[in-house]
């Protein structure tokens, strides 16, 4: 009986033991402190009031209501994310500090070993459907659905995105030969906004840190970094980048310029003061094309310039946005319609406009679990009616043909008119 007894002991150390390698935080306290963090934004203060403070303040005591006591990191962090979605404001991000494998351990048999045989990774979320029927059921889904299967990335990993409920989905792997994913694995969770888009809460594929990207829009079988399989076109990107500052005579009716971020790194300003030396005298030609697919915005003293150039150009401008085009690069696209009556071109832009981050401080919560960075520019008076909801092109353009081909044969049919 007592070696029994023992025996027992021994089990539920062990297994106690394991179970604490998993980390866990005190979540009430650092949901507390994003929250007085979030309370200094200036969307916080145009938004939560009346029936918004009283939604933010229920979720705020659903949370507290799941969180009694310590709380695993990735549990904490999809909570935190749901008390910051209540605002409006797709600057705000927050960040999981917490990685569970090291990218330069991949080729190391022995550490791939120690890490399956770890509870963190034997606790992984795992789906019980069987795989051969759900990639049958799968592959009768329409292109248009957001359902299907998908190659996540560059990698070589297959995940079939599949239904949970009404406004959310799993993406469940399918086939991999990466060592850290296996089939059935969960790898991403998708759920469905207010502006009919999705957030993406997904694993990164090396470490295993827990990431969220809000309000990605499901376009051409494209889903972020998740392209249906055998989808075979990407011209919403521009496949040729060269740099982030591009001129091109295209023709003697029509000019092209690209710009690929309008960010404050030192070697982007060098290059825009150097782009925009050399070329504040090219336009001359009577049609220009502004290219700002993938642009994730700046600062507007390397934009705006811009504007008094192409008016002075007299110039008809077509300017191009896909759904990566964010931020600065939004309110300018908006400039250009406003101001030059310019034609806008493309895939409705990202969201991501009416707020900013100046200074752009961020700050780790109490259990150095996640970083916080708030938002402290406010655009609210002239963009809030774009936030979340993105610009909407004049003119959408297909997703099998040459975005350029496709603006340059638009514009040959107006001259001829």
């Amino acid at each position: 009986m007592k070696n029994l007894v023992a025996l027992f002991t021994l089990i539920v150390f062990s297994f106690n033991s394991l179970w604490s390698q998993i980390p866990t935080c005190d979540c009430k306290t650092d949901l507390d402190f994003i929250i007085e963090k979030l309370k200094k934004t200036p969307s916080y203060k145009k938004q939560i009031k009346g029936s918004k403070l009283l939604e933010f303040q229920n979720v705020y005591n659903s949370i507290v209501s799941e969180v009694n006591g310590m709380v695993d990191v990735n549990t904490c962090f999809k909570l935190l994310q749901k008390q910051i979605d209540v605002i409006d404001d797709f600057h705000i991000n927050l960040y999981s500090n917490t990685t569970y494998f090291s990218k330069s351990h991949l080729d190391d048999k022995m550490k791939l070993k120690e890490f399956k045989d770890s509870p963190i990774y034997k606790s992984h979320p795992k789906s019980g459907i069987d795989m051969d029927s759900l990639r049958e059921k799968l592959l009768e889904k329409p292109l248009e659905s957001i359902e299907g299967l998908y190659k996540f990335g560059k990698t070589s990993i297959e995940i079939g995105l599949v239904k949970t409920s009404e406004t959310s989905l799993e993406g469940i792997v399918l086939d991999s030969d990466h060592p850290l994913w296996e089939t059935g694995h969960v790898l991403i969770y998708v759920s469905e906004n207010k502006f009919k888009k999705y957030n993406l809460l997904n694993y990164d594929v090396d470490t295993r840190q827990l990431k969220m990207t809000r309000n990605v829009s499901f376009d051409n079988q494209r889903l972020l970094s998740l392209k249906k399989i055998n989808s075979q076109y990407n011209f919403e990107f521009k496949l040729d980048k060269t740099s982030n500052w591009e001129f091109k005579q295209l023709s003697n009716q029509v000019q092209y310029v690209y710009f690929g971020s309008f960010s404050n790194a030192e070697d982007n300003i060098k290059a825009f003061k150097a782009f925009y030396a050399e070329h504040k005298h090219s336009f001359t030609a009577p049609n220009i094309i502004v290219d700002l697919r993938s642009n994730g915005g700046g600062n507007s003293k390397w934009s705006d310039p811009f504007i008094k150039l192409f008016r002075k150009s007299k110039a008809k401008i077509y300017v191009i946005t896909n759904q990566f085009t964010i931020s600065n690069a939004e309110q300018f696209t908006l400039k250009l319609k406003n101001k030059l009556n310019a034609t806008h071109l493309g895939q409705t832009s990202h969201g991501t406009i009416a707020y900013g981050t100046n200074y752009g401080y961020n700050y780790n919560t109490p259990s150095s679990n996640f970083t916080v960075l708030p938002t402290d520019m406010n655009f609210h008076n002239a963009y809030y009616n774009y936030e979340g909801f993105g610009i909407t092109p004049d003119i959408p353009l297909d997703f099998d043909k040459n975005w350029i081909e496709q603006t340059l044969n638009l514009i040959e049919n107006q001259t001829q008119n």
